[in-house]
C-alpha cells in the first residue's frame, strides 16, 4: 500500500542565502534524503525580505520538503543558484528574476523569461507600481505574436493556413 503525501507532512526549513547552496546539496545527494526532484520555485515578497520557497521531493524515499531562503537587501536581492545540482533550476531562477528581480547568483542564463526586455520593474512584487514605473502603454501596444491555425480536409490533407494574431 502506497502512502500519500500531504505538504502538511513535509519537512520545513528556513536557511540563510550563505548555507542554501551546501545544504541543497546535501539534501540531493545524502542517501537518507535524496531530494533528487526540484519540483519548483516560489517567488515571495515579504516586504521587508524578497526570497523563495524552493519543493523539493524524493522520489526514492516518496518524501517532500520545502526550503525558505530570503534576503533583505530589495534593492540588490542575490541569492546562490541551484542550477548545476537540478537543471531545471536554470528556468524557475528566471521566471523568479522576472517577476521578483531576484539575481541568481551562478545561474548562467539570467534573462528575463515571460516579460519583454523593455519593461521596468518587477511586477509581482509588492512595491512595483505600474502605472508609474513602467513606460509601455498596454491598451495600444502593437502586436508582434503570431500563430497559425491549421485545418484538414476529410482526406488528411491541409485545407489552409490561417494566420492569426495572439492579443
Amino acid at each position: 500500500r502506497q502512502r500519500q503525501m500531504c505538504i502538511r507532512d513535509s519537512l520545513q526549513i528556513t536557511v540563510a542565502d550563505e548555507q542554501w547552496h551546501e545544504l541543497a546539496k546535501t539534501l540531493r545527494d545524502d542517501p537518507d534524503t535524496a531530494m533528487d526532484y526540484l519540483v519548483t520555485i516560489v517567488g515571495m515578497d515579504w516586504v521587508e525580505k524578497l526570497g523563495c520557497i524552493y519543493y523539493l521531493m524524493s522520489t526514492r524515499h516518496n518524501t517532500m520538503c520545502s526550503v525558505k531562503v530570503a534576503v533583505t537587501d530589495r534593492d540588490k536581492p542575490y541569492i546562490h543558484s541551484v542550477a548545476d545540482l537540478w537543471r531545471i533550476a536554470e528556468i524557475y531562477e528566471r521566471e523568479v528574476y522576472d517577476f521578483y528581480g531576484i539575481v541568481f547568483i551562478n545561474n548562467p542564463d539570467m534573462r528575463r523569461l515571460y516579460l519583454r526586455n523593455d519593461w521596468v520593474g518587477y511586477p509581482m512584487r509588492k512595491d512595483n507600481d505600474p502605472e508609474k514605473d513602467n513606460p509601455l502603454c498596454m491598451a495600444n501596444e502593437e502586436t508582434f505574436d503570431t500563430t497559425q491555425e491549421i485545418e484538414l480536409n476529410p482526406d488528411g490533407t491541409i485545407k489552409q493556413v490561417i494566420p492569426c494574431l495572439l492579443y
